[in-house]
């Protein structure tokens, strides 16, 4: 007994000694909220409106005990106006934390998420928000009107719950109330079977029932009676759709119409979307042309067709433009670098950079037969210069024509070199500063240097049936060495005015594509007086107006410059803007002058056929700065510049000398606010020498597109413009960039009306769209 109390005594001595703090182990310690996560949560489906449970989530320290007091933020989202209550808590004891989820109206998935400050991840849960109980049926459309027998209309019947969420699976049944006026089958067509009445269709489903009301015409009524006054044409007259319809006769005798969907959105890159109805129109009219992707070539002037020439690659232009917009934000350091070098060099007279404070790799005193390093990397713009060698291969008044050394073999001689400098000097130079602007002369030579190198051939992939013809790349206006920063630090600007050029390739030296001499040769004229604008336009924008802080929209720049391209023919050929010159113009009573055509207009009109192939899907203004975007352009431009001036004296300038962009510069050129020209030009693709009006808000003063397509072109029996042919009670699909527009040919049989619909998204027509009729036959 002894021995067992004192073991007793002992237990006891060590328990108060633990309990005085001896050797004892010390509480744990609480850390902060390091995770939340669920604990437990209600059903994760629901009907509408019910209460599903309570969600319980629980807060840990980063060592998994519970975190007692912490604030807990409950929030739900994706819709259906799902309740929480409360939308916070703290923790409790056990680290948890509790909500009510009451489901909302509207059926589908949400997301119930539980935050707690200084957490990264929440806690989540997903409910699904299903339909509740039958409540009623919905049949639409309210009211059908059939125009004559055999003539069908769907009902689509929907069963709802109280909230209007559609409940799907509910068997529908369809009766006519006068089966013997109309039909209906199981899907709900309705097919008239006489004429002259009117009755009631029931769709029934789930115990519930819906009516919509059928009226079959009467002999001699049209689909515009009682709903629209019809609009009575005469052919070449046009009639803006205002509202969501239009009623248009017949007349007499069997006509055609055309409607032009018009988005006014000066967004190119945004399609919208509508859509078209036809009631009580005739058989579509054919001949609507589908497109194609085929190479296109024209004739000889004999009238024998001719090869394809290459593709030109607009996806390098694109990149290099936009390399080109990255330097926007070093615009006002360059112009203090040249203000500074300026003031250097005891203020040029010239207005340019000092040749020795510039460090100029060209300088005025360069000589035939001289060489020079100069950058050709097209991939980059400021970094990574690939410095090649250059040999002067010829210098005239304004240019200095620079050969690659290691161009391929078999190219261009000195002779030629002398050609293009002369060219240069002769044509190109006084025809672009003329209407574009003079040119910025940084490196203070008075000459603008022509690269011809084989790193040109090199920006097409291998064996690649397309070319770059040539580019300007405005970091060459930039200066290698900033004077206020050296962020701004240019390495790879070759600091001078200059472009670069498509070398003769006939063996397929660089990368397999070949490129004879003589191809070549027959577009380096008007590549020139095509990079010579963008060089004019960069530099006009960097050093001249000064307020830009921009470089020009791409769309903008390029279609200026295949202006420029224009503007070399008219030039060389002698002919003249606003002739409406067509086929035998240009060819067959101007076989001398029609290669020039060839060489310096074709390439237009060729961008302009895949913009006319599908005009919907493309715009004048997109920024994709593709072959259909630089077409439609071009063709804009000239369209506009005719209707609104007499002659291009002074004009072109003023686009040149903008310092906004884009639309800003369209109305400083025109000096006219261009929306009413972008909207009539989409009328004029189609209106334009179909001898149907002589409006000159529809005409095309410059060209006979039609004629040239059909003639000069090979392969075209009508003029390329996509149309759809609308077929009677069918709904057309539209869909429209900014600025563009899509067309639609019907018909309608004499004495006859027709009814047309437009709509968005089911109900009315986007405000940005713009419909017009136009009768044609």
């Amino acid at each position: 007994m002894r021995s067992l109390l004192l073991a007793a005594s002992a237990a006891s001595f060590l328990l108060v000694a633990a309990a005085c703090g001896g050797s004892e182990t010390s509480a744990p310690t609480i850390g902060p909220p390091d995770r939340v996560e669920v604990a437990s949560s209600p059903p994760t489906t629901g009907a509408v409106k019910n209460t599903v449970g309570t969600l319980a989530v629980k807060v840990s320290d980063a060592s998994g005990q519970a975190v007692t007091g912490a604030s807990v933020s409950f929030a739900a989202n994706g819709g259906g106006g799902i309740t929480l209550t409360p939308t916070s808590a703290t923790t409790d004891a056990t680290g948890t934390a509790r909500t009510t989820i009451v489901l909302g109206t509207v059926a589908g998935t949400s997301t119930v998420t539980a935050s707690v400050s200084g957490v990264t991840t929440p806690a989540s849960i997903t409910l699904t928000t299903i339909p509740g109980a039958v409540s009623r049926l919905v049949a639409s459309p309210d009211n059908i009107r059939l125009n004559a027998i055999g003539d069908t209309a769907r009902i689509i019947a929907l069963a709802q719950d109280d909230y209007s969420n559609p409940i799907a699976g509910s068997a529908t049944t369809y009766t006519a109330v006068d089966p013997t006026l109309v039909s209906v089958d199981g899907t709900g067509l309705v097919r008239a079977l006489r004429v002259g009445g009117t009755t009631s269709v029931i769709a029934t489903a789930s115990g519930r029932a819906d009516t919509v009301i059928v009226a079959v015409l009467a002999v001699g009524a049209s689909a515009c009676t009682g709903v629209s006054t019809p609009v009575n044409l005469a052919v070449g007259a046009t009639s803006a759709v205002t509202g969501a319809q239009v009623c248009i006769g017949g007349g007499a005798v069997n006509s055609e119409f055309a409607v032009i969907a018009y988005n006014s959105s000066v967004d190119g890159s945004t399609l919208l979307n509508a859509s078209f109805t036809a009631n009580g129109v005739s058989a579509a009219p054919a001949n609507s042309l589908t497109p194609t992707n085929r190479a296109l070539a024209v004739r000889s002037s004999n009238g024998v067709a001719s090869a394809p020439a290459p593709l030109a690659d607009m996806a390098f232009h694109s990149r290099v433009l936009s390399m080109s917009h990255a330097l926007n934000g070093r615009m006002s350091s360059a112009r203090a670098t040249r203000d500074a070098r300026l003031s250097a060099s005891r203020g040029s007279a010239t207005g340019a950079f000092s040749p020795s404070a510039s460090r100029t790799l060209i300088p005025a005193t360069v000589a035939v037969g001289d060489l020079v390093l100069l950058n050709t990397n097209g991939t980059v713009a400021c970094t990574a210069p690939q410095n090649k060698t250059f040999r002067v291969a010829a210098i005239g008044s304004k240019s200095i024509i620079l050969a690659d050394t290691a161009n391929p073999k078999n190219g261009f001689s000195d002779t030629d070199y002398g050609r293009f400098a002369a060219r240069f000097d002769t044509l190109v130079y006084p025809l672009d500063v003329g209407n574009f602007g003079a040119p910025s002369d940084l490196d203070a030579n008075g000459k603008v240097a022509v690269l011809f190198t084989r790193e040109v051939n090199a920006l097409t992939p291998a064996n690649s049936p397309s070319y770059v013809g040539g580019y300007f790349f405005a970091r060459d206006l930039f200066p290698k060495k900033d004077a206020t920063t050296t962020a701004n630090d240019c390495p790879g600007s070759n600091e001078g005015e200059m472009f670069y050029m498509l070398v003769p390739d006939p063996t397929g030296q660089v990368n397999g594509n070949k490129h004879s001499l003589g191809f070549v040769d027959s577009l380096t004229t008007s590549v020139l007086a095509h990079e010579f604008q963008h060089l004019i336009n960069a530099g006009r924008r960097l050093y001249f107006n000064t307020n830009a802080s921009d470089f020009e929209d791409s769309w903008l720049n390029e279609g200026l410059s295949h202006i420029a391209e224009e503007l070399l023919y008219y030039r060389e050929s002698g002919m003249q803007p606003r002739q409406n010159l067509d086929d035998a113009a240009i060819r067959v009573n101007s076989r001398a002058t029609y290669p020039l055509w060839k060489a310096d207009a074709a390439s237009n009109f060729g961008r302009l056929i895949d913009y006319l192939q599908d005009p919907g899907g493309s715009s004048m203004m997109d920024s994709d700065d593709n072959l259909a975007t630089r077409g439609a352009a071009w063709s804009f431009l000239r369209y506009a510049v005719d209707r609104t001036y007499p002659n291009d004296t002074g004009v072109w300038s003023r686009f040149s000398n903008s310092i906004g962009t884009g639309v800003v510069t369209l109305r400083v050129g025109l000096q006219v606010d261009p929306t009413n020209l972008l909207a009539d030009f989409s009328l004029a693709n189609y209106i334009d020498d179909l001898g149907i009006s002589t409006d000159p808000r529809f005409n095309h003063m410059s060209w006979n597109y039609r004629d040239i397509y059909t003639k000069t072109f090979i392969g075209f029996t009508n003029f390329p413009l996509l149309t759809t042919p609308v077929a009677d009670n069918q709904t057309v699909s539209i869909q429209v960039k900014g600025a563009s527009a899509s067309y639609y040919r019907l018909s309608v049989g004499a004495g006859k009306e027709a009814l047309l619909k437009f709509a968005s998204g089911g109900g009315a027509p986007n405000s940005a769209f713009k419909f017009t009729v136009v009768r044609t036959k």
